[in-house]
């Protein structure tokens, strides 16, 4: 455990033993580390990258993980913006991408999933947050292309291009989770229970800028049975204008996760971006022949 982070924890506890550390993907994620504190208590330890990821994880568990509901999430137990640490509680349950439940167990997840986010998206309607801070959508595409140039294939591109070609819409912000994918869904098998994890990413965003778009083209473009439930959990489905924004944002999102991971060697994340990709060329094409769009 790194010393700042040893250092907040006694700032808690003088009785704690750190039980396990559980590395993340890519060569720019710090671990985590389990904590036993008094009582039995399991916490969890991180060390954020940089100051941004630091401030939004403690907004988020200080002013929107609350609208979740009772035991939906963990809890801050302390943090140090100096040095970038914090420290949570850990909840039940394992994280969804790593189970293998039956069908009706697996649709019951992502209706739970749908439900908590739309509670999650209504934490920040009374605009206390400062909004993120956006630099021309057209100049954002174009050094987004120049810079993922060197590791994209030309047709990768040319579909971005075309997809991002016009800004999104202007769409309401809301509390977005930023990485609201099954890695982040702790499921416990004995309660049927969903809690939400990993709130770094968490900032005032469209619904559709990470929450949406992440989710439907790496997962529910090819699972209407998941789709279906996670709307219905939802409890509406998306305007037109959110639809073609989710496209814009889907593909500047793969774009920049495919070069973040062959970059950062996540393999993961690069088969996760490929998916993205091609499941927005299935759906454009679907669209040319003239299918109806979900």
């Amino acid at each position: 455990m790194p010393p700042a982070l040893r250092r907040l924890v006694e700032s808690v506890t003088d009785s704690h033993a750190v039980t396990a550390e559980h590395p993340r993907p890519g060569d720019t994620r710090p671990s985590l580390w389990e904590v036993k504190a008094p009582g039995g208590e399991r916490w969890f330890g991180k060390l954020h990258a940089d100051a941004k990821l630091h401030q939004r994880e403690v907004n988020a568990y200080q002013k929107w993980t609350s609208a979740l509901g009772s035991d939906r999430a963990p809890g801050l137990v302390a943090a140090d913006a100096r040095t970038r640490t914090i420290l949570v509680t850990a909840v039940p349950g394992r994280g969804l991408d790593a189970l293998r439940l039956p069908s009706e167990q697996e649709r019951a997840a992502y209706e739970q999933a749908g439900a908590l986010l739309a509670r999650f998206h209504t934490a920040a309607v009374d605009g206390s947050a400062p909004v993120a801070a956006e630099e021309p959508w057209d100049e954002a595409v174009a050094r987004l292309l120049e810079r993922t140039a060197p590791y994209v294939p030309g047709h990768d591109l040319a579909l971005v291009r075309a997809l991002a070609g016009e800004a999104p819409p202007q769409l309401p912000q809301v509390s977005q989770h930023g990485d609201y994918m099954p890695r982040n869904w702790m499921w416990d098998e004995t309660e049927q229970r969903l809690r939400i994890i990993d709130f770094e990413r968490s900032e005032p965003r469209p619904a559709v800028y990470r929450d949406f778009s992440r989710l439907r083209y790496r997962i529910l473009c090819h699972r209407p049975d998941l789709d279906a439930a996670f709307r219905h959990g939802y409890g509406r489905p998306l305007t037109k204008e959110e639809q073609t924004a989710c496209q814009a944002y889907g593909a500047t999102d793969a774009l920049d996760s495919l070069a973040w991971g062959i970059k950062h060697r996540d393999i993961a994340l690069v088969d996760e971006a490929h998916t993205m990709l091609e499941n927005l060329r299935r759906e454009i094409d679907k669209s040319a022949w003239g299918g109806r769009r979900t």
